[in-house]
């Protein structure tokens, strides 16, 4: 690899393609991103980051798996810095975060369709945009941009989140709730229990931060593959009546919160990478992700004439 042994160590995504100089034209010219360093005579790599954010994707051919030169990022990255590279299929999404102060969605959105590739542009109000466009290999890189809101117009959004669920899923029965967009994709049922699961989840971290009046105080979660959860926890098969009325009643005490406590909306801790994370951030996370799988919801529906 030349010119970037210290770089290689901040792989995050690697992605398996046929042709990496042909693929890599595809992230210079459709999606803006700037060539880091290549290693074609090691197994054909390159490695790309976007404008403005930190080195994140090496494109290598499949058999780069194997032992080469190509390889041995992933693993100096496993080493140096964490966690080992997400390695996705096509087909998956990768989520890719929009560096602060960036505008650049309207301009990969105008050069990909004009590219010809699929594109998807979803805005989740006060919370985030997600521009996901589909690359030739087939990977959905998913552009997602934070929109600034006013705290009203989060706890707004956040607690409208009950009302949308039970009007999403009024007059379905046990079985529609297995309708799917298509086959291997989760069903109405598995998206209202995953999204109650992750919202038991955040209101652990969004305690313990209206609990703490220190903003340097550090909150370590534990990582969870949402898929292994839906698997342990038998998201296909068990009834949503439950976790609906809880969804309900943990956002109620949340706004029970935000209503009594003077400020506590505006306490923080420190978090992965030594970020802060406010509560009112988190509650418009929590709000979004809901509202998100709240209209896939509804696009099953459509699907299905309901």
């Amino acid at each position: 690899m030349r010119g970037n042994s210290g770089q290689s160590r901040n792989v995050k995504v690697v992605l398996d393609v046929d042709d990496p100089a042909e693929a890599g034209r595809f992230y210079e010219e459709v999606l803006g991103w700037e060539r880091a360093g290549t290693n074609r005579e090691e197994g054909g790599g390159e490695l790309l980051r976007m404008p403005g954010g930190e080195l994140a994707l090496l494109l290598q051919r499949p058999d780069g798996a194997k032992g080469d030169k190509v390889e041995t990022l992933g693993t100096t990255a496993a080493a140096n810095s964490g966690p080992a590279p997400n390695r996705p299929a096509p087909g998956d999404r990768v989520y890719v975060l929009v560096p602060d102060g960036a505008d650049m969605l309207d301009a990969v959105k105008c050069r990909a369709e004009a590219a010809g590739a699929p594109v998807r542009d979803e805005t989740e109000p006060f919370c985030w945009r997600t521009l996901t466009v589909t690359t030739p290999e087939g990977y959905r890189l998913a552009f997602w941009k934070e929109l600034e809101a006013a705290p009203g117009d989060i706890a707004a959004a956040y607690a409208s989140g009950p009302e949308r669920l039970e009007a999403a899923l009024a007059g379905l029965d046990e079985s529609a709730l297995d309708w799917a967009l298509a086959a291997g994709k989760w069903s109405i049922r598995q998206q209202v229990l995953h999204l109650v699961d992750l919202e038991l989840a955040s209101v652990h971290k969004l305690k313990y931060i209206a609990g703490s009046t220190e903003p340097d105080r550090v909150y370590t979660g534990n990582r969870f593959t949402q898929d292994e959860w839906a698997e342990a926890m038998r998201y296909a098969d068990r009834p949503v009546v439950v976790e609906m009325a809880l969804f309900r009643l943990l956002r109620e005490h949340v706004l029970l919160l935000y209503r009594h406590i003077p400020g506590i909306m505006e306490r923080s801790v420190r978090v992965g990478g030594g970020r802060h994370e406010s509560a009112i951030r988190l509650m418009k996370s929590m709000a979004g992700h809901a509202n998100t799988h709240i209209r896939r919801i509804l696009e099953i529906r459509e699907l299905f004439g309901r």
